[in-house]
């Protein structure tokens, strides 16, 4: 089976872009056909002699024509290629097609979380694209349970029309890394070797940035960590807000905004973090806190959405809302030893071959 898919994935290759280059890298079935954009590339290499690459010529820097793109020009991509599917693995507006479409839906975080985007955007995503999208899809994946559940509120998607397959982790590059190599990397960019850690986009009020820093500053003040507190990500919606609070921090010399790390620098971050927190409002998945947890790190996330089934009984969860909690448990997982035996039991069902098995499996559906 020859199966066509669209490429874009935003500026940057995160947690989107590795999760589709792992997901067939671990193929052993079907023929695809990756379209990716002029000046991406360099950055999807697969070891898959299943895999082409093609490029089409429109820069990974704009948003509008790639949206225009994979609309507009991707279907006939897929009539040209003769394929027998197509694929979509990033959010689009899916008007028409020529061939069965899969597409994957990682999050309706526009449903759950009013004000995360402008209001002509939360329009465009929750009365077009959304709804046009899940129907003329002729199947969906999406990466939790809690993701299908509003899925099928949200849109009236019926259950039978959406596979579950988890955002998974590459055991072989996510890896505690040794203490004298990371410390190493982290003194080169300037960073601190005492510090607590959040890694993902830096946005006000999604991702719940201000909680973390907040409870840091509490932290400082009661001195019951003596450490700073490294947020590693590339700016989001309403980053100027956490700037500015951050400016006006008394403790704003023991903050570090990085922006966007390299997969070599985050791993240094990840093995070296007294402790990591991922204290999202709503997260249709959440693939920092497994990629730390697969480098040892203690790791504390939110009690909602998608959270709890990522982390499972390795993690700990708290409300991203009370502050006074997020406290308490910082502190004692600060003080907690960093051993978990079941760490590797449960990151066992994050195993690419298996993902991909099932992700094969979906295309003998449609």
């Amino acid at each position: 089976m020859k199966i066509v898919v669209s490429g874009y994935v935003g500026k940057k290759i995160t947690g989107i872009g590795r999760n589709l280059i792992s997901l067939l890298n671990a193929v052993d079935d079907n023929q695809y056909i990756v379209y990716v954009n002029k000046d991406m590339k360099d950055d999807f290499i697969f070891s898959n002699a299943n895999i082409t690459v093609r490029t089409y010529p429109v820069s990974k820097n704009s948003s509008l024509k790639n949206l225009l793109w994979t609309s507009f020009i991707f279907p006939f991509m897929a009539l040209k290629e003769r394929a027998n599917r197509a694929l979509i693995p990033n959010f689009t507006l899916l008007l028409f097609k020529f061939v069965p479409t899969v597409v994957i839906m990682h999050d309706l975080i526009e449903f759950n979380i009013p004000d995360k985007f402008s209001k002509k955007k939360m329009f465009y995503r929750t009365k077009l694209a959304d709804p046009i999208t899940s129907r003329m899809a002729d199947h969906i994946i999406t990466v939790s349970e809690n993701s299908k559940k509003d899925i099928m509120k949200f849109l009236n998607v019926p259950e039978n029309k959406i596979t579950v397959i988890y955002n998974g982790v590459d055991l072989n590059k996510f890896k505690s890394m040794s203490s004298e190599k990371a410390l190493k990397i982290l003194d080169s960019k300037g960073w601190p070797r005492n510090f607590i850690l959040y890694v993902g986009t830096i946005d006000h009020p999604g991702k719940n940035s201000i909680s973390v820093i907040k409870v840091f500053e509490k932290l400082k003040e009661q001195k019951t960590f003596d450490g700073s507190l490294i947020l590693a990500g590339m700016p989001g919606s309403g980053y100027r807000f956490i700037e500015n609070y951050v400016k006006e921090s008394k403790y704003r010399t023991n903050i570090f905004l990085t922006g966007f790390v390299l997969d070599n620098e985050l791993i240094a971050l990840y093995s070296t973090c007294k402790l990591f927190c991922f204290l999202s409002l709503y997260e249709g998945f959440g693939i920092p806190p497994l990629e730390a947890m697969a480098c040892g790190a203690k790791v504390v996330v939110s009690n909602t959405s998608s959270l709890p089934e990522v982390v499972g009984s390795v993690g700990r969860t708290v409300s991203p809302i009370d502050l006074k909690k997020i406290y308490e448990v910082f502190k004692e997982t600060i003080e907690m030893p960093t051993e978990n035996k079941d760490t590797l039991q449960h990151l066992s069902q994050f195993d690419w071959t298996f993902l991909a098995r099932n992700f094969n499996d979906v295309f003998n559906i449609v």
